[in-house]
């Protein structure tokens, strides 16, 4: 191995100090702006990459170019972003965040922004806020939904299923979870559990905790629409490709859901194509934000650090 190795950072510019410090001496850190254009061209000198931002794809054809590529280690728990067989094929670890308990267990920034978002749908908080914008004052318009003695449904019951399940308890709510992945032994008993189909019809409000697969994409589709109770708020803050955008966007047409809040859609960052981010220009029961789930500057250093260490880790024995 070269005496520096050179490390290509992807995340936020206010990470870059965070990065610089942690991995020390012997390496080189390049942070462009996270483009395709500006990151691309580098890839040839790397020895690894540590992503923050899941802009960027890295698929077949990128990976090769990075001919010294030894290590990718993400500051995210989800990497779909990434060509896994690519990788794999040439033996190159993958190191996310899923899994790491000890860095992600009380890490809330992604729980909180999916409460946010609960609430701003069953207050109807983006019409209200642009109704008073326009110069009116009519609260007939928009009656909210009281959340003390409803039922939360949360599909995926690990952390932030947990938190969320911690919040609807504070309100006052009930909460009952699908997780055919969670052990019994290991189930919160805040948390009642319960299948899929029953979730979905007893719940008047359902958020999504669970990581993109093959098992999880397009989860809910027309069938599982159609099970939701009329004008229940649907919260995804996992992946736009855990709900089959055509079945979202019949839902949300015919009023059949009350409100869907995300952070996440299907193609992003480019989503000016997303029939769901054109749809939701024009209808404020659709709320969208920019993935901002897990971007608090507190939680990123804490992940940094951490995706760093094992940056360094990886590296240490061939030092």
């Amino acid at each position: 191995m070269p005496e520096v190795l050179t490390i290509l950072y992807l995340g936020p510019a206010s990470g870059v100090a965070v990065v610089t410090a942690s991995l020390g001496s012997g390496f080189r850190v390049l942070a462009p702006s996270t483009t395709p254009e500006d990151v691309l061209p580098l890839l040839p000198q790397v020895h690894a990459i540590l992503d923050a931002s899941m802009k960027v794809p890295l698929r077949h054809a990128e990976l090769d170019s990075a001919v010294h590529l030894k290590v990718i280690a993400t500051a995210t728990t989800g990497a779909d972003h990434i060509d896994t067989d690519a990788l794999c094929a040439r033996g190159i670890p993958l190191l996310t965040l899923k899994g790491q308990k000890q860095v992600l267990n009380e890490l809330t920034p992604a729980a909180e922004l999916s409460w946010m978002l609960l609430m701003a749908c069953a207050r109807h908080l983006r019409a209200a806020n642009r109704h008073v914008e326009a110069g009116l004052w009519d609260r007939e318009q928009f009656p909210g939904m009281l959340l003390k003695g409803r039922t939360l449904g949360l599909i995926g019951c690990g952390r932030i299923g947990q938190w969320m399940s911690r919040y609807a308890t504070a309100f006052g709510m009930r909460v009952i979870g699908y997780d055919p992945h969670l052990p019994d032994a290991e189930w919160p008993p805040m948390i009642g559990r319960t299948d899929l189909d029953t979730l979905l019809q007893d719940a008047h409000a359902v958020s999504i905790h669970v990581h993109l697969s093959d098992e999880t994409r397009g989860l809910i589709g027309l069938r599982e629409f159609a099970l939701l109770r009329p004008g229940a708020i649907l919260i995804n803050t996992s992946r736009g490709a855990i709900c089959d955008e055509g079945a979202l966007l019949e839902a949300l047409e015919s009023n059949h859901l009350g409100g869907y809040g995300t952070d996440v859609l299907e193609g992003e960052p480019a989503i000016q194509t997303s029939r769901v981010w054109q749809y939701a220009r024009t209808h404020d029961h659709c709320i969208i934000t920019p993935h901002i789930g897990g971007f608090s500057p507190d939680a990123v250093a804490i992940v940094l650090k951490f995706a760093a260490g094992r940056i360094l880790d990886f590296f240490a024995p061939q030092a």
